[in-house]
């Protein structure tokens, strides 16, 4: 049973572009590191790219949050500072998962198919706190019941600090570990 590591959007457009802000910035060095770190232990590695069209802002979340961002194929769609390259990679270890929304509905199958099965640890990081990382969280957990699920909250980041302690609170009540 593989053990997966998802790291949660951390795309240009949250970091550096439309929506981007700086507690986003201060993550690369930490995930970087995470991601080889989980790779070196023989751990699957799944990044999230939240893939919007030209029609978003038409969209129930566009009308939400009405700013244009990771546009497929943008400068703001691909991954931030030095985790571009893993989008190069052929590394079989690691996949990609392109949502249109806050959660994605093929994580979980994408996350089976990559570790053979249920994986045994699932570690979230990323961004935002409170949005994408929250909803994807619950969706892991909606597929995998016996699976240790951890939000890794030291690598994970809101524009509002605040809605990062709420989310982390939020996680903690519904018994996800957040070391």
């Amino acid at each position: 049973m593989a053990n997966l590591l998802v790291v949660v959007d951390y795309q240009n457009d949250f970091v550096s572009g439309a929506l981007g802000f700086g507690a986003a910035q201060a993550l690369e060095g930490p995930i970087a590191a995470r991601v080889e770190q989980a790779l070196a232990g023989g751990w699957r590695v799944i990044f999230t790219r939240d893939t919007h069209g030209p029609d978003y802002l038409n969209t129930r979340e566009g009308r939400f949050l009405p700013v244009s961002h990771c546009l497929r194929g943008s400068g703001g769609w691909h991954l931030y500072g030095s985790l571009a390259a893993y989008e190069a990679s052929s590394d079989p270890r690691v996949a990609f998962v392109d949502k249109p929304t806050f959660g994605s509905a093929g994580l979980a199958g994408a996350a089976e198919a990559l570790c053979g099965g249920e994986p045994g640890r699932i570690e979230l990081c990323g961004v935002v706190t409170n949005i994408c990382v929250v909803s994807n969280a619950i969706l892991l957990h909606s597929r995998f019941l016996n699976s240790e699920i951890a939000v890794l909250q030291n690598l994970c980041a809101a524009a509002d600090p605040a809605d990062h302690e709420n989310a982390l609170r939020l996680l903690a009540g519904m018994g996800y570990l957040l070391p």
